[in-house]
């Protein structure tokens, strides 16, 4: 690994992430924390902060030359933290903040997405996503000028200001989530900063903060192009509120300038919360007296029933069936363990195509948001948030369907290699495991779980090594948010069909397509905090 010449200051982070150094600022990033001596939520704090003003967007569509519409990526800066802070616990001790220094490496790759995707600032989305550089190469055809450092610096599309402190709470929470709505940035951003200043107020925020984010959700993907947000709202939304938990809401400033104006930006899509909130009107109304939990969770004959709409069905079929669940008594999160579990069959049985996970992982991640809502806060819109997400699960999984199946990505049946992986002893089951889950061999790792599964209720070890092996991946903070909410989502079940949830977690680790074919980023880290022990 090349070493960084001269003294890692602040300063200089800053000036690597701005200039798309990602590779000097992932080091100067370490060596803050290893020879600094600076704490790491300190160091985390400084790189949002160094992002923060770069990461906004006009608008989340952009019309084309040609007059027509695509999308414009959400900012994943944000997410890839959110999800490093959740994994560190998980893996603990140095290895925990792996996590951490993969989030540093994508950062200065995640700034100023609309000039990316015009191909007028180097990063991630114009380097692999545009292909800017067969585009419009440099002078040597050999390099890739679109993986930075800049040569411009990158654009302000939303100023910081003041925050707005006049009238009661109640008022500034219900203007706040209007002024998110009608897209009115500057108001939404100003009384966030004053409603977070107010420690009495942040439950309530946060509740208020997480719903504006969860029902802004669009009815279809299905041919939709850009006019979609395939869940980011209520992600970036969760990721304020762990993240400002983590940092504490009085250092969260640039955090809150990160997200907030972005919730409000266009397009926002409130059509399929309106639907669900007329259905539950109609057919369910006191579903704001649904409980949290029942006596038990749904049955083996209620997760299939719920696995064939979900899996084959269409929206009115998902409607009646979870429809039925809470008529007959089941509580908000029994229904929500059932929509995940039986989720996981989908990943597990028909996903083949690296690339057809994104939409359908991003459903649960969506859905792991609204289960995190239900968990922590009380809100009477929460029953419409189980139903959404059912919802977006169905239409991703739909979407998918519309394209046919590609020959050269149609994997061996995992039952192949069972004998094979039954084969192995147990104690050394683990470190085989992750080798195949590096060398991204599906049918093989999915295999070694069902044996380890079969043969012994030891969970914590398994899931480490399968986390562990997805943090070598650099690039793409999908892939530990999606780690994240799958461990949260094992860990708070009561379905009896839990353990699915690590079998769909290793097909996903094991099979989605990853953004770099190298692990760069675990050298750096290796480097400083395992060294010896790569």
């Amino acid at each position: 690994m090349a070493i960084i010449n001269g003294a890692a200051t602040i300063d200089r982070l800053r000036e690597e992430i701005a200039g798309v150094r990602y590779r000097e600022a992932t080091d100067s990033f370490c060596r803050l924390v290893t020879e600094g001596n600076r704490p790491l939520k300190s160091m985390i704090k400084e790189a949002i902060a160094a992002a923060a003003p770069f990461v906004q967007v006009p608008s989340h569509m952009m019309q084309l030359p040609n007059g027509e519409m695509r999308g414009v990526n959400y900012d994943h800066t944000i997410l890839g933290w959110r999800g490093a802070i959740s994994l560190m616990n998980e893996l603990g001790g140095t290895r925990g903040i792996l996590p951490n220094i993969q989030a540093m490496w994508y950062v200065p790759q995640g700034l100023n997405v609309w000039e990316q995707v015009i191909c007028e600032f180097p990063g991630h989305y114009a380097r692999d996503g545009e292909q800017c550089n067969r585009q419009f190469p440099g002078p040597d055809e050999h390099v890739n000028r679109f993986d930075g450092p800049a040569w411009n610096p990158p654009k302000i599309y939303f100023q910081d200001h003041a925050p707005i402190e006049d009238g009661p709470v109640t008022d500034r929470l219900a203007r706040m989530n209007w002024a998110i709505a009608e897209g009115d940035k500057a108001d939404a951003y100003g009384l966030f900063l004053g409603l977070a200043k107010d420690p009495a107020a942040r439950e309530r925020l946060k509740d208020a903060i997480l719903f504006a984010g969860i029902t802004d959700l669009q009815d279809t993907i299905i041919n939709r192009g850009g006019y979609q947000n395939i869940g980011h709202k209520a992600l970036r939304a969760r990721a304020l509120v762990d993240i400002a938990d983590y940092l504490g809401w009085d250092n969260a400033h640039e955090l809150i300038y990160t997200v907030v104006p972005d919730l409000g930006c266009s397009p926002r899509l409130y059509g399929l919360f309106t639907e669900i909130a007329n259905i539950c009107r109609m057919e369910l109304p006191k579903s704001a007296s649904t409980p949290k939990r029942s006596d038990s969770p749904l049955n083996e004959r209620a997760l299939d029933q719920l696995t064939e709409a979900l899996l084959w069905g269409g929206p009115f079929e998902v409607n009646s069936a979870i429809m039925g669940f809470f008529k007959r008594g089941a509580g908000l999160l029994d229904v929500g363990d059932a929509v995940i579990a039986c989720f996981q069959r989908y990943l597990m049985d028909v996903l083949e195509h690296p690339n057809a996970f994104l939409h359908p992982t991003h459903a649960l991640d969506y859905m792991n948001v609204v289960m995190s809502w239900v968990r922590n806060h009380d809100n009477p819109h929460q029953v419409k948030g189980i139903f959404m997400g059912a919802r977006f699960m169905n239409d991703a999984i739909r979407s998918n369907a519309i394209y046919p199946r590609d020959p050269a990505t149609v994997l061996e049946p995992r039952q192949h290699f069972r004998a094979w992986a039954d084969g192995i002893a147990l104690d050394r089951m683990l470190p085989i495991l992750k080798e195949h889950v590096l060398a991204q061999d599906a049918p093989r790792s999915c295999a070694l779980v069902d044996s380890y599964l079969d043969r012994t209720h030891e969970r914590h070890d398994l899931l480490d090594t399968i986390t562990y092996a997805a943090c070598h991946w650099q690039n793409d903070p999908h892939v530990m948010r999606n780690g994240a909410s799958s461990l949260e989502e094992f860990r708070y079940s009561r379905s009896p069909r839990r353990d699915d949830i690590v079998r769909g977690y290793v097909k996903h680790q094991s099979r989605y397509v990853k953004r770099a074919p190298t692990h760069d980023c675990f050298g750096v880290y290796a480097h400083y905090f395992q060294p010896g022990h790569a």
